[in-house]
């Protein structure tokens, strides 16, 4: 019980440092993914795992890192084997490029989809930044965004940005991110160490 106690104190102190733009949405969302991820019922972590990760952390929510980019869709390419961690390959296709703006510099990386992505709406983000090692994980991280058949414009919210399970416990594997998906800049944004 006082397990729980403690995490309502955490999820609400959270909240409180929040700017307001959009808060209430990631508020909840954290707050979800940190009950998820303490609890040994439904968190993708044991025991042990759970309480050598601690608390997840986050930057501060901020309006900068939600940006507006254009889908550029490539025919349908092959499937290739990803790489991951833990010597383990899976299938992805090349779904096309995304380009955006931030911190005054302009960027075009790949986004991919597979299967279930495909189902979904959904494209695979996985990205480096000069975060990586000192505040963020030294893989990277990833970010899930939607798509529409009908528009070529997508929002990127670096503010969702997370960490792969594998950042947290050797026993899950998780995408090698590729050099063409690095950007060098900070986004202090999203999941941090």
């Amino acid at each position: 019980m006082t397990k729980y106690v403690l995490l309502v104190l955490i999820v609400f102190a959270i909240s409180c440092k929040q700017k307001t733009i959009q808060s209430s949405s990631i508020d909840k969302d954290r707050a979800a993914k940190i009950i998820e991820f303490s609890n040994p019922e439904t968190s993708p972590f044991n025991a042990e795992e759970i309480k050598e990760m601690g608390t997840l952390k986050f930057f501060e929510a901020d309006e900068k890192y939600k940006v507006k980019a254009t889908l550029h869709r490539v025919p349908d390419l092959p499937f290739f084997e990803m790489p991951h961690s833990n010597n383990v390959t899976r299938s992805y296709q090349k779904f096309g490029e995304i380009t955006f703006d931030l911190n005054g510099k302009n960027f075009t990386l790949p986004v991919y989809s597979n299967e279930q992505f495909k189902k979904e709406h959904d494209l695979f983000f996985p990205f480096h930044d000069l975060t990586n090692v000192k505040e963020t994980y030294g893989g990277g991280r990833f970010m899930d965004l939607k798509y529409t058949d009908s528009s070529d414009v997508i929002e990127v919210d670096f503010n969702l940005c997370y960490h792969p399970y594998c950042a947290h416990s050797h026993r899950f594997h998780c995408p090698i991110v590729q050099k063409e998906s690095s950007m060098e800049i900070e986004i202090k944004a999203g999941e941090k160490l």
